[in-house]
């Protein structure tokens, strides 16, 4: 509490003129190099003097003299002043290349999935010594997010909280995965699985959070229909590969369906509802809108998922 006591005395403008006076050793000089007038170096050294409760500097014969508290006050003035130069510093620029910077994203593997191979080539020809680390989103993401464990998430347009910042990135809409040699593909109708069909089979639902009904659920409720869920896991690659080795039904995002449709064993058919489509984004905290590495990235994103540069 002293210290903070001692720089509310104090117009730190005076400790610039205290370091030039005991460098220079003159007024004169002083206020050349100040920009300041000799009367107001002259005034400035009276108030240091009442500060310090001594002289600092005295004359000796043609010059002036640090005192012996002057001369210890030299280099820590320099110091401090350097210091305060350093917080006052313009923030340097982001620079790609030379970045070495590790990027932390919360998202499902959907989000991964989906976004993460053209990033992955994206970040290797703009920032090759740069890297990213994922992490699941759960119940602590946006708490994480406020902190510094998470740098961004990519999240559906489900609610979050108001003090985040979020950006569209894709509408997305739902499709079936089935393996390719099951009993309900025969029966589809230009790509399409019937809707008997469909609610006689059983599922796999893939839940992140929660263990509520599903989008799909939702929707056949509306009808009066139900389906079993005999699979409900959190992970949508995992849940591919139990549609590729099962007669499981699995209802997921387009674009990862499209993705894991690579996979000779399974088929893409469209569902035989009509289901929400919904928005993906990315979300981040207002600590870091303002940096230029995490705007970047952000950017970069962008470009990821196809969207036109635009600002962050």
């Amino acid at each position: 509490m002293a210290a903070d006591e001692n720089l509310h005395r104090i117009d730190l403008n005076l400790l610039v003129v205290l370091r030039t006076l005991l460098e220079t050793r003159s007024v004169t000089k002083t206020a050349q190099q100040t920009g300041m007038s000799q009367p107001a170096v002259s005034r400035a050294l009276a108030k240091l003097r009442e500060v310090f409760g001594d002289a600092l500097l005295v004359k000796a014969g043609t010059v002036m003299r640090p005192t012996v508290r002057g001369s210890q006050l030299l280099e820590p003035v320099q110091k401090a002043l350097a210091g305060i130069a350093d917080v006052l510093a313009e923030r340097p620029a982001f620079d790609p290349l030379r970045s070495e910077r590790v990027f932390r994203i919360a998202t499902t593997d959907y989000g991964a999935t989906v976004i993460l191979p053209r990033l992955a080539g994206l970040l290797g020809v703009e920032a090759p010594r740069a890297s990213v680390e994922i992490v699941p989103v759960d119940g602590q993401t946006f708490k994480t997010l406020g902190e510094t464990d998470v740098d961004l998430a990519l999240y559906s347009d489900n609610p979050v909280p108001p003090h985040l910042h979020a950006r569209d990135l894709f509408r997305e809409t739902f499709a079936c995965l089935l393996r390719a040699g099951h009993p309900a593909i025969a029966d589809a109708e230009q790509g399409r699985i019937s809707l008997d069909d469909y609610v006689a089979a059983s599922h796999i639902l893939v839940s992140i959070v929660g263990g509520g009904p599903g989008t799909v659920d939702n929707a056949l409720a509306v009808l009066g229909r139900s389906r079993h869920v005999a699979m409900r896991i959190p992970y949508f690659a995992t849940a591919a590969l139990l549609a590729a080795s099962s007669d499981l039904v699995l209802t997921i995002p387009r674009r990862a369906a499209e993705n894991f449709s690579d996979d000779s064993r399974l088929c893409v058919v469209e569902p035989p509802l009509q289901l929400p489509n919904f928005g993906y984004r990315m979300v981040w905290h207002e600590r870091v809108h303002a940096e230029p590495d995490h705007a970047w990235l952000r950017r970069l994103v962008l470009r990821a998922v196809r969207l036109e540069e635009a600002p962050a």
